[in-house]
């Protein structure tokens, strides 16, 4: 895989291949976006476009630079990972003491820190000697799902390249490469844009949960609390039908108002939303989405599932 084969991301990578088209590559970059939508990956494919033997601008996938990055086993090309919860601040010491010195044999030395919002303060501020002097022919490739926990001083020493969710098609074409269609049918309405979100779902459990999906219109209230209790149980099966629920009910909606099957999320539900969404109001529909919306992010402050699958079931009663 080259940069060029990269699936979305079209500006990223246009900015990266122009960089080193002009040979202005950056000592340091910030790659930021959310989990699972290919930063990593990109990081990896610059690292064999700045190595690759044939110095076109891109990797070839053949030399022995580029098989060797691709297996992990390139000297100049060092990636640093969380150690349990953060990255520690002997781990940036002791990449320091490895690019003191000249590369191997690389013409750019490429540093991954992956997680780098995890990096301590003792870290972050070590490191920040690095970014100020960084040795040369070295580039620093710094991933983040977020930036918050970064401190200014190196936020400000990074060129930072923002990378966004992909499209429902895009998604589908990466997961074409490590899942069967019916998997990718299923995984695609959780993906919300990251593949590697969807790869990491367990379908047989996102399937299961989709067949209780049509209890949430259920007329006894009684049956709604039973079947809460019982997705409690399980913390992964709960949030799971809470985010199903909520792109259901947005499906339903959006086939009530333009009776488009391309436009459908749960396209492997189509019969079942035609079925429901002449017999709901769509007022009631929308009170319910946008409320069990709320629901889902209360459940990241608060952490009370079981309550929060009662709070979505109860809604449902003016769906």
């Amino acid at each position: 895989m080259a940069l060029h084969d990269v699936v979305g991301h079209e500006r990223p990578v246009g900015i990266i291949r122009r960089a080193i088209e002009i040979g202005r590559v950056h000592h340091a970059y910030l790659f930021t976006g959310m989990e699972g939508i290919g930063k990593k990956v990109v990081a990896m494919n610059m690292a064999k476009a700045l190595n690759c033997e044939r110095q076109d601008g891109d990797a070839c996938d053949q030399c022995a630079a580029c098989r060797r990055i691709d297996k992990g086993v390139y000297p100049d090309c060092i990636t640093v990972n969380p150690d349990g919860a953060v990255i520690k601040i002997e781990q940036v010491r002791g990449l320091q003491q490895e690019i003191a010195f000249k590369p191997f044999e690389a013409r750019w030395r490429v540093v991954i820190i992956d997680g780098a919002e995890r990096l301590t303060r003792a870290s972050a501020n070590a490191l920040l000697k690095t970014l100020e002097e960084p040795p040369p022919q070295t580039t620093l490739i710094l991933i983040a799902a977020a930036i918050e926990g970064l401190p200014a001083t190196v936020l400000s020493r990074c060129q930072r390249i923002r990378f966004t969710p992909l499209t429902d098609e895009e998604v589908k074409k990466v997961l074409a490469n490590h899942l069967a269609q019916d998997q990718i049918d299923i995984l695609v309405p959780l993906a919300a844009g990251s593949p590697g979100r969807a790869v990491q779902s367990d379908w047989q459990t996102v399937q299961d949960v989709k067949t209780t999906l049509g209890t949430a219109f259920a007329p006894s209230l009684h049956k709604r609390l039973q079947l809460a209790q019982d997705l409690a149980r399980e913390e992964g099966k709960g949030k799971i039908f809470l985010e199903l629920l909520e792109g259901w009910l947005r499906d339903i909606i959006v086939y009530q108002e333009v009776r488009e099957e391309g436009r459908l999320l749960n396209r492997d539900l189509i019969d079942e939303i035609k079925r429901v969404a002449p017999c709901r109001k769509s007022d009631g529909l929308l009170q319910a989405f946008w409320t069990i919306q709320k629901i889902r992010q209360g459940i990241e402050a608060h952490g009370n599932l079981q309550l929060a699958l009662e709070s979505a079931f109860v809604t449902m009663e003016g769906a």
